[in-house]
């Protein structure tokens, strides 16, 4: 049995579903800009997928909606538009990224994050639709903001003991997505804790949760249950902390393409061992109590 300082139903079928929060929070302004440069193409969106819950843009504005879908910023356009292409200027003036807009299309998408690198800078950007010799144009601030909301373990589904494993949920509270690529541990029990990725590389690590990798992108106003495949809290007999009112405190590190959130917390072990296999000489504690401690943060 775990108990938590944080409010939480007892009902442990929440690790089965995941509450999504998609409330896409925007601003925007309508300015006007000269025709933004050039870089390389996007395919222009098929028209579905568009996220609702943005606010409108202004009435005389060719922008009807502005959200994200996965790693995309889609954008909805007037039915009546004359829009030939759309340019994401970046916080510097370069153009970021741009896409041509089909003929009779309303909706078109830009991908702004990337797994193999280069997403978006955090700041304020500029949307330019171009039309012919015109443009109209919005701000749009791209910042995502990440916290570490709850962690808890996972629990065996037959006899409901701690397996080890921690659950970590994530919310972005900012006003652009994000990529949590890996979740790493800092001072586990556990040698083969997952591993916080060091440098300035971004790569590409599996969760068990969510499934989908889709899900691994963090729109605004959403929050997300995360669950890495090996454990953290597994100790054996050599190691100083026992599962007899051992307590061990340990950091989360939340890794995206923007910055790293570290979240510590204290973790306390009862209950004695768990023993799903008796040949191993570490194991976890039955029962795992986990309280997230100040401090938590940007790396930078």
């Amino acid at each position: 049995m775990m108990f938590r300082d944080q409010h939480e139903p007892n009902n442990r079928e929440l690790e089965r579903s995941i509450s999504r929060r998609r409330l896409l929070t925007w601003s925007g302004t309508a300015l006007l800009s000269g025709i933004a440069g050039c870089s390389s193409t996007d395919s222009p969106g098929n028209g579905t997928g568009s996220p609702a819950g943005s606010p409108s843009p202004p009435v005389d504005s060719v922008f009807e909606d502005v959200g994200f879908a996965g790693p995309n910023l889609v954008v909805t356009l007037a039915e009546d538009h004359d829009v030939d292409r759309l340019n994401l200027i970046a916080p510097d003036g370069s153009t970021f990224r741009q896409t041509a807009v089909a003929e009779g299309a309303t909706t078109a998408e830009l991908q702004i994050l990337f797994k193999s690198g280069g997403s978006y800078d955090t700041g304020e950007y500029e949307l330019v639709a171009v039309k012919g010799e015109s443009t109209d144009s919005m701000a749009i601030e791209l910042r995502p903001e990440i916290n570490v909301v709850d962690v808890e373990p996972e629990l065996d589904e037959d006899d409901r003991n701690s397996t080890g494993r921690l659950f970590v949920t994530v919310e972005n509270t900012g006003s652009g997505p994000t990529w949590v690529y890996n979740i790493g541990f800092r001072n586990a029990p556990y040698a083969n804790a997952p591993d916080v990725i060091e440098g300035n590389g971004v790569v590409d690590t599996k969760f068990e949760r969510p499934q989908d990798p889709q899900e691994e992108f963090l729109q605004p106003n959403e929050e997300q249950r995360f669950l890495k495949g090996r454990g953290v809290l597994i100790i054996s007999d050599d190691d100083a902390v026992s599962c007899e009112g051992g307590t061990v405190e340990i950091t989360i590190v939340v890794q995206t393409p923007h910055e790293d959130i570290e979240q510590p917390i204290r973790a306390g072990l009862s209950g004695g061992y768990h023993i799903d296999d008796q040949a191993a000489i570490q194991h976890p504690c039955k029962n795992i109590d986990i309280v997230l401690l100040s401090g938590g943060g940007d790396d930078a």
